[in-house]
């Protein structure tokens, strides 16, 4: 039986005595200790305007298997080098409109909540809840520039 692994290393200098983490997480079903055993595959998406869009839309699509009763990870990598390009992430519904309000809960009525930013080479591992019945189970990008940007995404689920 195959099983997903992720491992983490970290180390810096930045204090007196710098400091070193690993760590290796084995990816598992929802309340088990059977491994994750599926993928969507790695996937790469271009960008060439800064509109906010759904990256992955709960209950559809590569997504379309994963839903909130089931253990899932996202892996999304900028795959650019810019300092200074980003995708700025987040989960629910994107407005397609490239506003900044697509984020902001209290002005636009949507249920959004921001991530963070992914600059040049940066890149995170989170889990999904893909319930498409809340309204806030989709991972949205909005890119910061209207140039041509690219990630890569993929979708370890059960």
């Amino acid at each position: 039986m195959a099983t997903i692994n992720a491992t983490l290393s970290v180390s810096s200098d930045v204090t007196k005595y710098g400091f070193s983490i690993n760590n290796t997480m084995e990816m598992r079903k929802a309340g088990s200790t059977a491994g994750l055993e599926l993928t969507t595959g790695l996937a790469r998406k271009t960008f060439t305007s800064t509109n906010h869009v759904d990256l992955l839309t709960a209950g559809s699509g590569i997504a379309a298997d994963v839903t909130a009763s089931k253990s899932a990870k996202v892996y999304i990598k900028n795959v650019g080098s810019s300092t200074s390009d980003y995708f700025t992430i987040g989960l629910g519904k994107s407005s397609g409109t490239g506003t900044e309000e697509a984020f902001d809960m209290a002005d636009s009525g949507e249920k959004q909540a921001q991530l963070g930013n992914l600059y040049g080479g940066d890149w995170m591992l989170i889990p999904w809840q893909a319930d498409s019945t809340n309204g806030y189970g989709d991972i949205t990008v909005k890119p910061n520039v209207a140039t041509t940007m690219s990630l890569e995404y993929m979708v370890f689920f059960e």
